[in-house]
């Protein structure tokens, strides 16, 4: 055999490394170099899962605290343990919470232990983080819990995904004043770190009675199908600065079309169809303000016609008000002569068919949590032979969970998506029982499938076999740092997905495919 040049071996090294590049994958193309041997393909070093591991990784993530000498918020890094299935939201805020403080970096608050609300987690819908504190931080002052509010909203607006906070205390939104007249709104990340300086420009500003009120708040939409409600954006104006103001600025506003909703279902126009102007009560004893909702019965109608199921308008309406109207623990509502006092809900994720008691017609926002939803994206085929992404509805807590993904993928293309006319990638047959198991290592999520993919998949040609991996790759790789894809057949990484994909090595997200 004749001896191969350096400069050849060099060239031949680099054309391998191109052709690996253009695959879209990390795993090796096996190279006949002769009649006898084969390139080696890549190894891994990571076994196949067997089971969702429950062992965290850990990120590194930004807290926003005020610096101990001027008490401007600053960002201080950490590195925490997080869930590989879970949001790192509720993790960042925790860590936030036990901070205690340094020469350089001061506690959010030296005298009160601030935590969660017992039982709630971070609400992540629509863009939005809604986060929901103990009752101990009721004790703290006004200008403590702006601090603390802000500082909760720079922490959050770290992620990509999430644009306005939402805090509560005990499931009520605090306010901005003493009296909780003002409400403190949608917050975004701040551009400038001068907590306190904003803080007096926000406190000391007058609220004229007559004078007209602009401010981001937080919108609850349902969405089609009736399968829950899903979180917008958006400014609200009143005329005026009243509770009842505010009331029917909300009712305005969420009659309006949602602007950046892939899913709009039209409200009916909710302000004409009030009979009476709401009422809000502030009952000696009680834990807070009640609004009263008197709607002519023609609503019944309307919400048939907009394809709104009654419950799902009561968990928009809860969920909207209590978020923004400050001190705000429920509402009434009245359609016709008759008082809702309970409603049975058709077509949720969970809950179906489970019916909902309103104690003294009174809704309160515990009641509706599991209505919450937020979208996914996944990805399906296309008439042109590239893969679409379409975004779907499924409850909030599920958008991180790489099973609960694949599993929405092996259902195919549902009249509830944002995109039409798309067509399944996974073969008909596979179910969850054939994921046998997922974990996460770094910046990768590993797939050990059954044998039966192979199986389900062998009439497929090569382009229906290259749509089927990377619209699995794909669909992972929305998950926050996920980069790569391992895929596993019956616990190995040997030979072809089905006819034509190497199995070995790991997948990387291909964006040429979409279209």
């Amino acid at each position: 055999m004749n001896k191969i040049s350096n400069s050849k071996l060099l060239r031949l090294a680099a054309l391998l490394a191109i052709l690996t590049l253009l695959s879209g994958c990390m795993a090796s193309i096996p190279v006949r170099q002769d009649g006898e041997q084969t390139l080696p393909p890549v190894a891994t070093q990571y076994p196949a899962p067997l089971g969702d591991a429950t062992d965290g990784l850990v990120q590194s993530v930004l807290l926003s605290l005020p610096n101990a000498r001027t008490g401007r918020l600053e960002y201080l890094q950490e590195r925490l343990l997080v869930s590989h299935n879970r949001h790192p939201a509720e993790y960042a805020i925790r860590r936030l919470f036990t901070y205690s403080g340094t020469t350089q970096t001061a506690p959010l608050c030296r005298e009160t232990i601030l935590s969660l609300n017992p039982g709630s987690a971070i609400e992540i819908s629509g863009g939005t983080a809604t986060v929901n504190l103990g009752p101990s931080a009721l004790s703290i002052s006004d200008q403590e819990r702006y601090l603390v509010s802000r500082a909760i909203a720079n922490t959050l607006a770290q992620w990509g995904d999430i644009h306005y906070v939402n805090v509560l205390i005990n499931n009520r939104q605090p306010g901005l004043d003493t009296a909780a007249t003002m409400p403190v709104g949608s917050l975004s990340r701040m551009s400038d770190g001068d907590i306190a300086g904003l803080w007096d420009a926000v406190s000391r500003k007058p609220a004229l009675a007559g004078s007209p009120y602009t401010a981001m708040a937080t919108l609850y939409y349902p969405v089609s199908a009736g399968r829950g409600i899903v979180a917008a954006p958006g400014l609200v104006s009143s005329q005026d600065h009243s509770l009842t103001g505010f009331v029917k600025a909300l009712l305005e506003a969420l009659s309006g079309q949602p602007e950046g909703l892939p899913i709009p279902v039209r409200v009916p126009d909710l302000l004409t169809m009030l009979a009476q102007e709401p009422v809000i009560t502030e009952a000696a004893g009680a834990t807070g303000r009640v609004i009263q909702l008197h709607f002519h019965e023609s609503l019944n109608e309307a919400l048939i016609g907009a394809g709104i199921p009654r419950s799902v308008m009561m968990a928009s309406l809860t969920y909207t008000l209590t978020t923004f109207v400050p001190l705000t623990s429920g509402l009434t509502v009245t359609i016709g002569q008759e008082p809702i006092m309970a409603v049975v809900p058709a077509g949720l994720y969970e809950g179906a068919g489970e019916e909902i008691l309103f104690e003294n017609g009174l809704m309160q926002r515990a009641q509706f949590n599991h209505f919450l939803l937020n979208y996914c994206t996944l990805y399906f085929a296309n008439a042109q032979g590239s893969l679409s992404a379409s975004l779907r509805p499924i409850p909030y807590y599920q958008a991180y969970n790489p099973r609960y993904l694949l599993g929405q993928l092996m259902l195919g293309p549902l009249n509830t998506d944002s995109t039409g006319g798309l067509a399944p990638v996974l073969p008909e047959g596979l179910k969850d029982a054939d994921l046998l198991g997922l974990t996460r290592q770094q910046d990768m999520v590993l797939v050990n499938i059954s044998g039966k993919l192979r199986e389900l998949s062998k009439d497929m040609n090569a382009q229906e076999e290259l749509l089927m991996v990377y619209a699995m790759v794909n669909t992972l790789t929305q998950q926050g740092t996920v980069r790569r894809v391992l895929l596993y057949l019956d616990g190995r990484q040997e030979g072809a997905v089905v006819h034509t994909l190497d199995l070995s090595g790991a997948f990387l997200r291909n964006e040429g495919i979409i279209q």
